[in-house]
């Protein structure tokens, strides 16, 4: 998680933690938030903040066969907080090596005192984008660019809980964009803003607000259609993916604190002659009770081949090389029995603003009838005033087959009023130019100065 600073975490968990908009299951808006601040101001103005986080960083070199390296850690950072409708913040996380444990290869050079793999592609200059706001994603318009650790493309039928981080060696900046028309809602998603790589889109049309006039009509009954290609083109070279679904969705109740839905969909892989298709049965509830936020989904699949839903999902930037394991066909390559499968997403959120505590636990998890699991469970935590904040993470691929793990964890404590220290440890994946992976564990603490005004 050193590689995804603390800023973008916990934009993240304020963004778990917001309230159910009128169009369900759309990715509400985006709070701003700097590493150990309280997070954003609901107080008018314009405010800055600054902050500095450094340290050492034990990091593997990469390379198969090789050690830990030793890095200096510094993450600068200036952000701009407008409000509901504007935010920006720029940072650059950068690790000086200063000690170079990797076996030397001809041709290549892992000794220059700037890690020279978080720099040597034009995705990886996105990475300097930490957040860019403009708008409500929520209402008429909304934009927003910035590193992708839990993205969903509305009901994740395509994109599910997706993180554009998790290769070491590559450093995008992802940017939604969404816009409404009436009955018509559009949702664009790019996982990099500087190369070809995931694109995907969702139609969504209120059926209600087509057919009556009655408010009680709106927002009830819904169609979706969405479709995603990942070019395969940065973050390494990798076979190219086509997917498409259509469902529809039925409020079964609809009330101020609680709502249920019955959820129909299909799906299928388009690309390479490859005409897989896919369908579910769901429901889903979404409920705001006193100050916690509870979101439950859960769905019968019908799938396999060369589709599945949440094709592009948490683990997708490892398994676009190696589908589970370390070695193993690319998941574009990959034909998985046709089968069925249960899948079941929980997410719960505990807070009533920056004076109290805040924490947001959400995880998900498919189990297929041929015998293998794949889970994702992240936690979230805040105490009041934001002294302590934590966020831990665990991605689970191929239980049951050839598992892989994908694990982080990071704190902040506030020890002065404008002084934290800090700490981070996590398992890292790194793509080999074979197409396999090598593991290795990344593991860092240090001290951060912030500056906030508004």
């Amino acid at each position: 998680m050193t590689g995804a600073p603390f800023a973008a975490l916990l934009a993240l968990l304020h963004s778990q933690s917001s309230t159910i908009e009128e169009v369900p299951n759309d990715p509400p808006q985006e709070s701003y938030s700097a590493p150990g601040s309280s997070g954003g101001s609901s107080e008018g103005g314009i405010g800055f903040r600054a902050l500095l986080e450094v340290g050492p960083l034990s990091f593997p070199s990469g390379t198969r066969g090789g050690e830990q390296d030793l890095f200096g850690y510094a993450y600068p950072s200036l952000g701009v907080d407008g409000g509901e409708d504007f935010a920006f913040m720029l940072g650059a996380p950068l690790r000086f090596r200063l000690l170079d444990n990797a076996p030397k290869q001809k041709d290549q050079d892992y000794g220059a005192w700037l890690r020279r793999e978080d720099w040597d592609e034009r995705s990886d200059y996105g990475q300097v984008v930490r957040l860019l706001r403009i708008g409500d994603e929520s209402g008429r318009f909304g934009l927003r660019v910035q590193p992708f650790l839990e993205e969903s493309l509305g009901r994740g039928y395509l994109v599910n809980r997706y993180d554009n981080q998790l290769n070491p060696n590559y450093h995008p900046a992802g940017g939604t964009l969404s816009f409404t028309a009436g009955p018509a809602r559009v949702q664009l998603l790019a996982s990099d803003v500087l190369a070809a790589r995931v694109f995907s889109g969702e139609l969504l049309l209120d059926i209600g607000r087509i057919a009556s006039d009655s408010e009680g009509n709106f927002d009830r009954y819904l169609v979706r259609a969405s479709a995603a290609h990942d070019f395969g083109e940065a973050g390494g070279v990798t076979p190219a993916a086509t997917v498409a679904s259509v469902g529809g969705e039925f409020a079964m109740y609809k009330g101020e604190r609680l709502r249920s839905w019955a959820l129909v969909a299909g799906g299928a892989r388009l690309n390479d002659g490859a005409q897989d298709l896919g369908a579910l049965l769901g429901v889903a509830f979404e409920g705001n009770f006193k100050g916690t936020q509870i979101s439950v989904t859960a769905q019968g699949r019908r799938q396999g081949g060369g589709f599945r839903f949440g094709y592009f999902g948490a683990g997708y930037e490892l398994a676009r090389f190696s589908a589970v394991g370390l070695s193993e066909e690319p998941q574009s390559d990959q034909r998985v029995p046709k089968d069925f499968s249960g899948y079941l997403e929980l997410s719960v959120a505990r807070g009533d603003g920056p004076d109290s505590a805040e924490v947001v636990a959400s995880g998900a998890v498919e189990y297929s009838a041929f015998g293998r699991a794949d889970g994702d469970l992240s936690l979230s935590f805040s105490s009041p005033g934001g002294e302590s904040r934590g966020i831990a993470r665990v991605v689970v691929v191929g239980l049951g087959d050839k598992p892989r793990y994908s694990v982080a964890a990071e704190f902040r404590q506030r020890v002065l009023p404008a002084m934290y220290v800090w700490g981070a440890g996590s398992t890292v994946t790194f793509p080999q130019p074979d197409g396999t992976l090598v593991r290795g564990v990344s593991a860092g603490a240090g001290v951060g100065v912030d500056f906030a005004r508004r």
